[in-house]
């Protein structure tokens, strides 16, 4: 542990860099002064994401996101804090941060000093709530913190709806004047902990996944959500919290005991995960479905592959149209969430009503298909079942495939193509979710002419660092932990290119592939581009879809292996939503080129984003160099029919 005279110089260094970034303000300067706070802390406290100490005000000493509050109101900085100020919310207090790079699904702790300032009685309460980005729950609520009428709750939210939770009965119940440290810690490959004064109250031993996309978090709210912040009816509970602090993992014991003493306890620096680790594969193999032996997705056979998007017409449970698990959001589920259900962890003091499923809901998810060929489904979520199917205008039933319980991830590729139908999953355990379902086409074919194409070649070796890319690479950063976040950029032969740096960090094998939809814009500082110019804007034709050339992958594989990818082509819009999500594998040392044919899309004056993933522990951005990749255009006439419906269909699901 740090002792108290290091511990008060990394403070004395926030207070230092308050007066720096004041100074700096009337120079213009205020960003340099509050980078060089950043870099300083993160030296000085590795593992840190969030700090507010709530000494001077509610913008936080340090933040790997965004440290200004998303809301602040009825809350104010008192002078008796645990430690100097403290925040203090009045009982119908609306206050957040965004969460994205502040907090990580995946892993993380949680710890801050609480008072609750009213006498303790009966009354459940909320402490503290982290929202999901998105999902089929009113409330959002991904992780709480609660004081539960005799002692605390606390909770993470898997991808797959139920809570890993654990309660703790307090012996004797705190003073109202009286801090109590309260910490609570998740790992996707351990389960959960909750301490209380530095000790540990209460665990659950639990593999799950957590990985999910995060918006807000707050104290003592009704609601932290995408959709709003408030404090109203029986949620009318305020209190005060002071050393606000959020790791990127799940600290020891002795570390926690250390918070609660008000001492900073000395970490190692971040240690990229390494897929040679037992736990680390197991984790990454369940959350992308390759962790079935002998059930990786069939190799690509041709040179040229047609991905051809098969989208449902109609998705019915009973008589409820239910396009959540279609609809390329993971966090949005069918069935929607019952609140009092008998999954793990749902239900508590603090219900929500159910007011967007039926009783009897969530046991049938009856999804229609175009008269066109389909012969491959990517199935995504908990749920476990059997998945069967009618041809149309007829009664036959045939059973496709029967799904497991203990999965997140499977496809399914059939040897004989269907042609439209019905398809009907029917569920074993009636509120198991279903996250995703998708079903495409794939068979040899050639790419399309088109009306128009641009041409792009992935350059391992350029910074992303158009400005027409900033809003992708934040999404990136506060999505994705540091060992998840390796980029590269697509672009046109000739295009003006800024060497990076090596990046001597380890990463996992997921790669996101940026393309700027112009190249007129040039970063802060530097020479202007505006003479070479090359993308979509305001293209008038729809894309068709996307092309790309895999190079040869030379990876590690057991002899006889492929090597299996995952596919991910995001909305232009938002890139928490999929516009193609598939997984295929290669063989090594074969070149492919795969034609995705995604829905038509009139494309916005926004970047595209896709993502791959692998099980080869050495894919990385060098193993995609080269990669060409061509957005194929088609007519506008001919694209608008996909285009409004899906577009109309997102309005209504989201509604």
């Amino acid at each position: 542990m740090l002792g108290r005279a290091t511990t008060t110089r990394v403070f004395r260094l926030a207070k230092t860099a308050s007066r720096l970034v004041a100074r700096a303000a009337s120079l213009g300067i205020a960003l340099l002064a509050l980078t060089a706070w950043s870099q300083a802390a993160a030296a000085e406290m590795p593992g840190l994401l969030f700090y507010l100490s709530a000494d001077r005000n509610l913008t936080a000493d340090y933040a790997a996101g965004e440290a200004v509050p998303n809301f602040a109101d009825k809350v104010e900085i008192v002078g008796d804090g645990h430690r100097a100020g403290a925040l203090s919310a009045q009982d119908d207090v609306v206050l957040s941060w965004q969460a994205p790079g502040n907090i990580s699904a995946q892993r993380g702790t949680l710890s801050f000093f609480w008072r609750a300032r009213y006498p303790l009685g009966e009354a459940p309460f909320p402490i503290f709530r982290v929202a999901f980005a998105d999902h089929t729950s009113w409330d959002m609520a991904w992780l709480r913190i609660d004081y539960n009428g005799h002692g605390f709750d606390a909770f993470v939210t898997d991808a797959n709806l139920a809570r890993t939770r654990v309660s703790f009965t307090l012996p004797t119940l705190p003073d109202k004047a009286a801090w109590t440290h309260l910490a609570f810690s998740w790992d996707e490959t351990t389960g959960v902990r909750l301490y209380v004064n530095g000790k540990l109250a209460a665990g659950k031993d639990r593999v799950a996944v957590y990985d999910v996309g995060l918006d807000q978090f707050g104290p003592t709210s009704r609601v932290v959500s995408p959709h709003q912040v408030q404090s109203r009816y029986n949620f009318m509970r305020g209190g005060d919290l002071d050393e606000l602090k959020i790791y990127d993992r799940a600290l020891a014991e002795g570390d926690i005991a250390s918070l609660a003493s008000d001492v900073t306890p000395v970490l190692p620096a971040t240690t990229p995960r390494d897929l040679n680790v037992a736990a680390t594969a197991a984790e990454w193999a369940l959350r992308y479905g390759w962790n079935r032996k002998g059930d990786l997705p069939a190799p690509l056979a041709s040179p040229v592959t047609r991905v051809r998007k098969v989208e449902f017409t109609d998705a019915r449970d009973l008589k409820e149209w239910m396009w959540k698990a279609t609809d390329g959001i993971a966090e949005t589920t069918w069935p929607g969430v019952y609140n009092r259900s008998r999954l793990p962890g749902r239900n508590d003091g603090l219900n929500l009503p159910d007011w967007n499923v039926y009783v009897e809901g969530g046991k049938a998810l009856d999804l229609t298909l175009p008269d066109e060929a389909w012969n491959h489904l990517e199935f995504q979520g908990a749920a476990f079942g059997t998945l069967s199917f009618v041809a149309a205008g007829q009664d036959g039933r045939v059973i496709l495939a029967r799904r497991a319980a203990g999965q997140e991830r499977t496809p399914y590729q059939f040897a004989s193509p269907l042609t439209g139908g019905k398809l009907t999953f029917t569920n074993v355990q009636q509120e198991t979710p279903i996250q995703e379902i998708a079903a495409y086409n794939i068979t040899p074919g050639t790419e399309p002419e088109g009306s128009t194409k641009l041409s792009y070649t992935v350059r391992a070796s350029a910074t992303p660092d158009s400005p027409d890319l900033d809003g992708l690479n934040a999404f990136i950063r506060g999505r994705y932990p540091a060992d998840e976040q390796a980029s590269v950029v697509a672009l046109p032969e000739g295009a003006p290119v800024t060497k990076r740096p090596v990046d001597p960090a380890r990463h996992l094998p997921l790669v996101h592939i940026l393309i700027p939809y112009e190249f007129g814009a040039s970063p802060p500082a530097r020479p202007l581009y505006r003479s070479w110019g090359y993308g979509w804007e305001n293209m008038h034709d729809a894309l068709d879809g996307i092309a790309i050339d895999l190079p040869a992958l030379n990876l590690k594989t057991a002899p006889g292996e492929v090597i299996p990818l995952n596919i991910q082509v995001k909305d232009p819009i938002w890139p928490e939503r999929n516009l193609m999500d598939v997984s295929v594998s290669v063989r090594p040392g074969e070149p492919r080129t795969l034609w995705l044919d995604t829905r038509d899309r009139l494309l916005p004056n926004q970047s595209l984003y896709l993502t791959i993933a692998s099980a080869a522990p050495d894919f990385d951005a060098k193993a995609l160099d080269g990669a060409r990749i061509r957005l194929v255009f088609k007519p506008r006439e001919a694209g608008l029919a996909e285009h409004i419906t899906d577009r109309l269909n997102q309005a209504k699901d989201n509604w």
